[in-house]
């Protein structure tokens, strides 16, 4: 039976309530604590090593915040070089080295979690549920964080025939990635209603831009090798967001008064197809645009009989096609941006056509040539 969570108190997450109340009832952070020195560290940001932390990294050293990351010991850092002000090794799911990254900080950006549509069930828990749990405690514990910042996604509503706003729960349908999400949230909203601790959460749709992995690596990969093939004759609106506007989106959400204890769905607000995507990735890579569509019954055949052979012999790499996928391309990703609009003044500076063009001016610089091959 699919879960949603329960109706949650004006400083839980998400807040799917009117209210614009902006802090918790009491606070109960240690008395001992006191603020950063000037030359301390103001923000911490996890997952700076991926593909949204790594981009929100660098805008906020931009606006000249002295930024710390939380990496895992031997991780790469190329995502953040020069940008970070200082660097904490540790993990979620080891709370001592949380409490000693969110020491002295006043705000928290949880970009951190598994963000994929195959793999053990014990990756996403720890990744998703129990890690950013163990990151407002510690937080709690720091006793000078203002707000968490907590990346969620719009999979938490679990593939609705119609995209839908803020008010609707979010649904588990047991997927891996959308059910520890969905737990994800939940977990946090505990915890920020046990320390007092104001959380944010964001939902953004379709991330794409350079080094994105899930949007613009694999499409590429799939262009260049003719295996690319659309859903519905990708003629479905793919909820795009650019990471710029994401990072941009997920600064104001943290520091306006209005947004805590409350949810936030992001995408740009041009509701382009995937198919006009694709063929633009398609023309800036010099590749054929996909000629095969699957009708949806048969993708989700293709699908669920993929999945059930890939666990029955514990093959561990993905399937060839997953069912997330599938509710990707065939489901409506154009969820209402109103209540981000409203609450911290929403809007996308970069429209597609640019997003695109820097997309695929990344794709073919060696770097991004480094990502992609044939």
């Amino acid at each position: 039976m699919a879960e949603t969570t329960d109706h949650p108190t004006p400083h839980s997450v998400p807040d799917t309530g009117p209210s614009h109340d902006t802090g918790p009832s009491h606070d109960t952070r240690p008395s001992h604590a006191t603020g950063p020195s000037q030359d301390t560290c103001d923000v911490l940001v996890t997952g700076a090593g991926g593909f949204i932390g790594g981009h929100l990294t660098r805008r906020l050293a931009e606006r000249g915040h002295r930024v710390r990351v939380l990496v895992r010991p031997g991780s790469d850092r190329a995502a953040f070089e020069g940008a970070a002000a200082d660097v904490a090794v540790g993990s979620l799911d080891d709370a001592e080295s949380l409490r000693r990254a969110t020491a002295g900080v006043r705000h928290v950006y949880n970009c951190a979690g598994r963000s994929a549509d195959w793999g053990p069930w014990e990756d996403f828990r720890a990744a998703n549920i129990d890690g950013p749990r163990t990151l407002v405690e510690a937080a709690h514990h720091a006793g000078t964080v203002e707000r968490v910042l907590h990346v969620s996604t719009t999979d938490v509503y679990g593939y609705p025939k119609r995209p839908c706003d803020e008010t609707t729960p979010p649904k588990d349908i047991g997927l891996p990635y959308n059910r520890s999400k969905v737990l994800g949230e939940r977990a946090v909203g505990e915890a920020a209603r046990r320390t007092g601790v104001p959380v944010t959460v964001v939902r953004p749709a379709s991330v794409y831009g350079p080094g994105s992995k899930d949007f613009v690596i694999e499409i590429a990969h799939l262009l260049l090798r003719k295996q690319m093939v659309h859903i519905r004759g990708g003629e479905v609106p793919a909820g795009l967001l650019y990471v710029g506007n994401a990072v941009d989106a997920m600064i104001c959400a943290a520091t306006s008064e209005r947004t805590a204890g409350r949810a936030y769905n992001l995408r740009d607000p041009d509701p382009t197809t995937w198919r006009r995507y694709v063929a633009a990735l398609a023309d800036g890579l010099g590749a054929e645009p996909p000629r095969l569509n699957l009708p949806t019954p048969v993708a989700t055949a293709v699908a669920t009989v993929s999945e059930k052979l890939y666990s029955a012999l514990n093959i561990r790499s993905r399937p060839v096609l997953t069912r997330h996928a599938v509710h990707l391309f065939d489901r409506d990703q154009s969820y209402p941006i109103d209540r981000a609009q409203q609450d911290f003044g929403f809007k996308s500076e970069v429209d597609f056509e640019e997003g695109v063009r820097r997309t695929v001016a990344w794709l073919n610089s060696p770097e991004g040539r480094r990502h992609v091959t044939c």
